[in-house]
């Protein structure tokens, strides 16, 4: 039997687990793609690639010779439809519950610095996190742990004292060697739970109100 400790803090994934970005993340990426008259390819081939960040899936797309220029054009693209992004329906009011308990609770993501600081800033969420760790600020990317070892001593934390949300099976791989509480998050309508679940989530959550009361459920007393 999996054991469960208390709990101190929270990490988050953001894209498919706070917001709702993987249609525009889709769009950009082929708006960028067609524009430098390159076929437009399928969300399947560009989910393949996830876990890295933009740059580093166009370099697998396009070559790296062309990947800073594509990746430019998909940053246009973001910024131009951020507003297209919304966060999911309950995520405003968790992150408030999370914010007036005072949890400490971090990001790691797998996007860039760059389009997460403008999802976030959008969102008027970019100072409410101890620590956002973005694709960029690690060696190697989701699903290795380094990510979440560097957001977790960020916030002065170990893994067993931390939930880890995310709707990706690269998250939940993450979460595993890392050590923290995995939570399955399957409020995307992209999230698949017969491919999240040969990871062996600790938890599993359909709505992000429910990630409030499995908090209020494990939290250090």
């Amino acid at each position: 039997m999996t054991m469960n400790y208390p709990l101190k803090g929270i990490v988050f994934d953001l894209d498919g687990t706070l917001v709702d970005s993987l249609g525009v993340t889709f769009a950009g990426f082929n708006h960028a793609l067609t524009s430098m008259n390159i076929r437009a390819h399928s969300v399947e081939e560009i989910t393949t690639h996830f876990g890295t960040g933009e740059d580093q899936i166009f370099a697998k797309l396009v070559g790296k010779e062309r990947a800073q220029e594509a990746y430019s054009r998909f940053q246009r693209y973001m910024d131009e439809n951020v507003n297209r992004v919304p966060l999911h329906e309950g995520v405003a009011e968790l992150l408030k519950n999370i914010h007036q308990h005072q949890v400490p609770t971090s990001i790691f993501t797998g996007r860039s610095w760059n389009t997460t600081e403008t999802i976030l800033r959008y969102h008027g969420l970019l100072n409410s996190f101890v620590t956002i760790v973005a694709n960029d600020h690690v060696a190697l990317p989701k699903p290795s742990p380094e990510g979440l070892h560097l957001a977790l001593s960020r916030m002065k934390l170990t893994p067993e004292e931390v939930l880890f949300i995310g709707d990706s099976p690269a998250d939940l791989i993450a979460s595993r060697a890392a050590g923290t509480q995995g939570v399955a998050a399957l409020w995307d309508h992209l999230a698949d739970q017969q491919l999240l679940a040969p990871h062996q989530p600790r938890h599993w959550a359909s709505h992000p109100e429910e990630i409030w009361t499995l908090w209020e459920q494990l939290k250090q007393k």
